[in-house]
């Protein structure tokens, strides 16, 4: 399977990763307003788009080439964000630390920092496993399969065809939001989010 890469991935990202050994496309055109730069959390207003902002290039320029823009505090305004949704949720105390890091480092492309991410989450989930051990980017285009349009369509919290049900703190007050960043899964469920993802 080729999937593409992804800042803090949706959940139905995760179950398609752990379904199969999977190859991260970087070789393709960099598509922008895509998962692969960024990702929807939800806190006391709604689900709220978090974005990685990149550096200017052509239309054709590769994933793998992509360089992450510092122009603005993003990084700082991130963390807030993060910080203000999902404080209360029962897993953060113990799981924010681990991303923090990744926060605090001055990536140079994007797929570094979805790596950093990447490799926290599987941490998290207790899949102690190298990028090498369980998938590898591709060298050359090879393409994605229409799983990618799954994974653009569902962002929205609008299908949950992929998206498992499961705990979330301000569920009273939004509903159910379903297929959000993988990482609000591990603030509410913590060590029951392995499980969630392979139902």
């Amino acid at each position: 399977m080729t999937l593409p890469t992804a800042y803090l991935a949706p959940i139905s990202w995760y179950q398609a990763y752990l379904s199969e050994q999977a190859e991260i496309e970087i070789f393709e055109s960099f598509p922008k307003r895509t998962l692969r730069n960024r990702c929807l959390i939800v806190g006391t207003n709604g689900v709220q788009t978090l974005t990685v902002p990149v550096e200017r290039a052509d239309s054709k320029q590769l994933t793998k080439d992509v360089k992450i823009a510092y122009q603005t505090r993003w990084q700082h305004q991130h963390l807030n964000a993060l910080i203000s949704a999902y404080r209360h949720t029962p897993f953060f105390d113990y799981l924010f630390d681990l991303f923090e890091p990744a926060y605090l480092t001055h990536f140079t492309y994007l797929i570094d920092l979805n790596e950093a991410l990447h490799t926290t989450v599987m941490k998290c989930l207790t899949l102690n496993l190298s990028l090498n051990e369980q998938y590898h980017y591709t060298t050359e285009w090879r393409g994605l399969s229409n799983i990618d349009r799954v994974f653009e369509q569902s962002s929205g919290g609008n299908d949950n065809r992929r998206a498992p049900a499961y705990y979330q703190i301000f569920a009273d007050r939004h509903g159910f939001q379903p297929n959000l960043s993988i990482i609000d899964l591990l603030f509410n469920e913590g060590t029951e989010s392995l499980r969630t993802l392979r139902c």
